[in-house]
């Protein structure tokens, strides 16, 4: 493997016999290198891909910008996200939540405080990852004997929600989060029912309205739905097909979205499910 470019003495891009690029980090690693320079394979002490948003120049930034430690905490955490919410959660969340860690430990020896939005509706919607986000500030604490406030627990679970959906910068996940919200208070309001925050159908339809917004968000459209389908969804349940009516002007209003019959045809199916609430 050669370096590609040297970021400073400790953190170099490599580039593979086939092209691939990782970023090596490594003590004295960069030191006196240039472009074309043999990777001394001795030194190498991590390894991290870049892809998605977080290209090259931004994967070096991190790492001349957070401590190790820092870095090797969030990996542990990964680590634990991953045995908890499965395989989606990639190495990918590390560098973001490593990056989150140590401005939150920064902000605590400054004394700074932050009241973070969306309090509520992290917990509305995200429950399960709220309550790992709580067991990782008590772990911190137990580990590095850091006492974050207990409010951190919000932006670290909208870290796992990121990780579990790839949806790249956390200012999408707010502005997805803020969507699901307002759907889910346009279905509570047509169906007349307050709607369970742990039940397995809200987080099926959750998670299919989360990828409906991100799929518009990148350009995609839903998978056709042949038209006799859903003539048979609507017939059977008009009220479900009324209600994604409703949440689709909604994703109108706030994205200028024109939804589509399919999309449309998901939204009430999954809206069916929830429509069984009221009995």
């Amino acid at each position: 493997m050669r370096i590609s470019k040297v970021f400073n003495n400790s953190v170099v891009l490599g580039v593979d016999g086939n092209g691939g690029e990782v970023v090596l980090f490594g003590r004295g690693l960069g030191f006196q290198k240039r472009p074309g320079s043999e990777v001394d394979e001795t030194l190498v002490e991590k390894r991290f891909f870049p892809g998605g948003v977080a290209s090259a120049d931004r994967v070096a930034s991190y790492l001349q910008d957070v401590p190790m430690d820092d870095i090797e905490l969030a990996e542990d955490i990964v680590a634990l996200a991953r045995t908890e919410f499965g395989h989606a959660i990639t190495d990918a969340a590390v560098l973001p939540l490593a990056d989150h860690l140590a401005f939150a430990f920064h902000r605590l020896r400054e004394g700074i405080e932050i009241d973070y939005p969306l309090q509520w509706e992290v917990a509305s919607l995200y429950p399960r990852e709220l309550a790992f986000a709580g067991r990782v500030v008590a772990l911190i604490a137990e580990r590095r004997a850091i006492a974050l406030p207990a409010l951190e627990a919000v932006p670290l679970a909208l870290h796992f929600v990121n990780a579990q959906f790839g949806s790249g910068e956390m200012s999408e996940t707010m502005e997805v989060t803020e969507a699901l919200t307002a759907i889910l208070h346009t279905a509570s309001e047509e169906l007349g029912v307050a709607i369970e925050p742990d039940s397995v159908d809200l987080a099926r339809f959750l998670t299919h309205v989360r990828y409906l917004i991100l799929r518009r968000m990148r350009g995609q459209s839903a998978a056709k739905v042949d038209p006799a389908v859903g003539d048979a969804v609507r017939t059977a349940s008009p009220v479900a097909y009324d209600v994604a009516e409703r949440m689709a002007d909604e994703l109108n209003g706030r994205f200028g979205w024109e939804v589509g019959d399919d999309e449309r045809f998901y939204l009430a199916l999954h809206t069916f499910r929830l429509v069984s609430q009221r009995s």
